[in-house]
């Protein structure tokens, strides 16, 4: 009953876009660690992060009584598993009541398997950008292919052995020049690995623009359409689920959102993330999204300092809610960004098995 709520109330203030927000975000996005093991190309984290930390368990307990979320995704500019306290930080979302999420570069799989599973972990999103050694290499600047595709292999074996279906296991993929030619292989990767889904990403170049050329130069439009259609093409013969339709349809947005073409003075895109989602980096620095503080460094209020209800509806936030009413957002991850409006947020929540559904005990694992 009190989800059900939750959810209405949140409905309601979609619809309505107050300034001062009457329901607290569903959905969490944390980031538990600045520490990764990676110095990937395409990446702004060697920008914003001198002295790597770690959230600790008391203050992840904090932040989620505070808000109470439906939903907690665990990412930020570190490597989530490396955070000393991550799995009881999942243990503790579970036991209270949310789904649990991780995007991980799954580098140290193998060994962590396990704990994944037993500490009631809902959905695994494992960044793979490659489907061999020598692209993957191109892409993350380190040779950890065969140890990621040994740890999937490993977590799936354990799931089967314990009778569980969670961890759900899904690809990420950045698209980008040197891995554009192997998007159909990844999809053959992931249905042999048992792998849910493959969410292709293109390239967001916020915060690195002078690397245009090394990570997108010499790809033709023609070139980078054809790869998607083709790709979706495989998709639907494997019957492996994509988000290339959606992809594809943006294409002319994509084309121009870093050029001299694209009109930064256009309305910015409809975001209902204001009203419903809250990003909190390691530091408890609070924005409406994960980019806008990684990319930016924008932050709306710092919650270990005033709390999280005094930067919800404080002055800076209410003036980010009236600002996306009038879609004159002026930070240029929103201007670039393809936009998250109801009906998107709506299907992306809704891909995440069981997302509505009351959780089961951790480790019980239903999908």
């Amino acid at each position: 009953m009190a989800t059900t709520l939750r959810l209405l109330n949140s409905g309601i203030a979609v619809l309505a876009r107050p300034h001062k927000a009457w329901s607290k975000p569903l959905h969490l996005q944390i980031e538990p660690t600045t520490v990764c093991n990676l110095k990937c190309a395409f990446c702004v984290r060697e920008k914003n992060v001198f002295r790597p930390r770690s959230l600790s368990l008391e203050q992840f307990t904090s932040v989620f009584d505070q808000i109470r979320p439906l939903r907690v995704t665990f990412a930020g500019d570190g490597e989530p598993t490396l955070a000393p306290d991550i799995w009881k930080m999942i243990s503790y979302a579970r036991e209270h009541g949310a789904r649990t999420i991780i995007t991980s570069n799954w580098t140290v799989g193998p060994r962590i398997a396990e704990k994944a599973i037993e500490s009631g972990l809902t959905a695994l999103r494992v960044s793979i950008d490659a489907a061999t050694a020598k692209t993957y290499v191109a892409m993350r600047k380190a040779d950890y292919h065969h140890v990621i595709v040994e740890g999937i292999r490993v977590l799936q074996r354990l799931k089967q052995e314990r009778g569980v279906r969670e961890p759900d296991v899904g690809f990420e993929y950045v698209l980008g020049r040197d891995n554009l030619h192997e998007m159909c292989a990844v999809l053959d990767l992931a249905k042999e690995l048992g792998v849910c889904r493959v969410n292709f990403r293109p390239l967001n170049l916020v915060g690195i623009e002078e690397r245009e050329d090394e990570l997108l130069g010499g790809m033709t439009r023609e070139q980078y359409r054809k790869s998607l259609e083709d790709a979706r093409q495989h998709a639907a013969r494997l019957k492996m689920p994509v988000n290339l339709g959606e992809i594809i349809e943006l294409l002319p947005f994509y084309e121009v959102r870093y050029t001299k073409d694209f009109n930064p003075e256009k309305k910015s895109p409809d975001c209902i993330y204001p009203w419903v989602q809250v990003y909190i980096a390691v530091d408890g620095q609070v924005t409406p999204c994960c980019a806008l503080q990684m990319d930016e460094k924008v932050s709306l209020g710092n919650m270990f300092e005033a709390g999280f209800d005094a930067v919800w509806n404080g002055k800076p936030y209410r003036k980010m809610r009236a600002d996306t009413v009038k879609r004159r957002i002026e930070y240029k991850s929103c201007i670039t960004c393809e936009g998250r409006g109801l009906g998107k947020v709506a299907s992306l929540a809704f891909r995440t098995p069981g997302f509505l559904k009351k959780p089961d005990a951790p480790g019980a694992g239903h999908g």
